[in-house]
């Protein structure tokens, strides 16, 4: 009786229209279909179906797990809206890319959307960074292009942006393996518990507008080592420059928070503090990620609020953008009363490291806490976020809040 009350309660308060979700992955993120029965949104779990089962309206794009954040952008617009992607005239030119590559053609997954059919994202890790691209490429209007998308100002298409374990401001660990490792042959840290098996047969790299296509028979191991040595290593159109802490601020300076957009933030952390301000691992860290973790935790690169991490992201890097004269965006404490647009909505540290809370965790992860994490931040998308101006359908959404508890 109380399912079909919800059910009946969201059909009667969002019969003008379904509201759309979009859940945007990270570094080395993949799509629903690459990893067998392992997905990104859920590790051993399909996130979005329990979502979609639970009445949202949910899907996953599937972005280059080690581009810009330029290209990642445009790839999600082109499959979410559906069309051939077009990387634009002027950046195709600037770092010699194919503009329009014939494989990253879509049928679109919401192809009303505009901006009155708005879209939430839900972004992981980079994530973040490329839903936060998207909106500026969205708000802007670029001279001599030949795309809808980068030649008209489309403001308005965004509703939300939730982002979870985002470096909004850089990683030091991105920097420390470009300074002092090759980068493509050291990215271990971020694959969590990820098979090599998995990658070699599933993964797909999604670098067709590099011309760079991982052949049949090649190894990651061995597609890896092709990548460092292609013009893609020392370009600042790759996730190593946009994840790295000088590449996020650039980005930082010509990025400013929407007025009409609401910003929600989740940092996590897995580590505890020393007596000297250093941090190491917690009983929360994988074993895998103790290193990136203990690299971050005492790196004398940055100040000491940034050793606080989950193992790839400083826990400070997660909250809301700092550009690189230290100016901050709009920012305050999450209040669930009083939701502001805008504002980047801080919520309270989560004690879990950056892959577990995605679902990524070999032993004790307790699949019915994420669960109910990611539906109590669609239940606060749906509900919460919408303009209430008579006092009978506040008290429905009120009511309706209750019974989803």
């Amino acid at each position: 009786m109380k399912k079909i009350l919800i059910i009946l309660l969201f059909s009667h308060l969002f019969s003008t229209g379904q509201q759309t979700i979009i859940l945007l992955h990270g570094f080395m993120g993949w799509g629903r279909d690459e990893m067998g029965k392992y997905y990104y949104w859920g590790g051993f779990t399909d996130l979005q179906k329990y979502l979609q089962d639970e009445g949202f309206n949910v899907y996953t794009v599937s972005v280059g797990p080690i581009s810009s954040n330029w290209d990642r952008a445009i790839e999600a617009y082109y499959q979410i809206k559906g069309g051939q992607v077009n990387y634009g005239v002027n950046h195709s030119e600037k770092y010699n890319l194919i503009q329009k590559p014939r494989q990253k053609k879509y049928k679109g997954l919401f192809k009303q959307w505009d901006d009155n059919n708005p879209i939430h994202i839900i972004a992981h890790s980079q994530g973040g960074q490329t839903a936060r691209m998207l909106e500026y490429i969205l708000e802007s209007k670029f001279d001599n292009e030949d795309s809808e998308l980068l030649s008209n100002n489309l403001e308005g298409m965004i509703k939300s942006i939730t982002t979870i374990a985002s470096p909004h401001n850089g990683t030091i660990l991105a920097d420390e393996i470009t300074e002092n490792l090759p980068f493509l042959r050291n990215m271990t840290p971020f694959f969590g518990t990820l098979e090599e098996s998995k990658i070699n047969n599933l993964y797909n790299f999604d670098l067709e507008q590099w011309g760079l296509v991982k052949f049949e028979e090649e190894s990651t191991k061995d597609y890896l080592n092709r990548l460092a040595n292609s013009p893609i290593i020392d370009s600042k159109n790759f996730s190593a420059w946009d994840l790295s802490i000088k590449g996020a601020k650039e980005f930082n300076d010509i990025y400013s928070s929407n007025k009409n957009v609401y910003y929600f933030s989740y940092p996590t952390y897995a580590t505890k503090e020393l007596k000297n301000k250093n941090h190491i691992p917690d009983l929360n860290m994988p074993l895998m990620a103790w290193i990136p973790s203990i690299i971050i935790g005492k790196s004398g690169k940055v100040t000491d609020d940034w050793h606080m991490n989950d193992g790839i992201v400083s826990t400070i890097s997660m909250k809301y953008p700092i550009n690189s004269k230290y100016e901050s965006e709009p920012n305050k404490l999450f209040q669930k009363d009083n939701i502001e647009k805008g504002v980047w909505q801080v919520m309270n540290p989560i004690n879990q490291d950056h892959h577990s809370v995605i679902g990524h965790k070999l032993m004790g992860l307790n699949d019915d806490n994420m669960k109910l994490f990611y539906k109590e931040i669609c239940t606060r998308l749906y509900l919460s976020l919408i303009h209430i101006s008579e006092p009978t359908r506040q008290a429905e959404i009120s009511y309706a809040v209750f019974c989803l508890k």
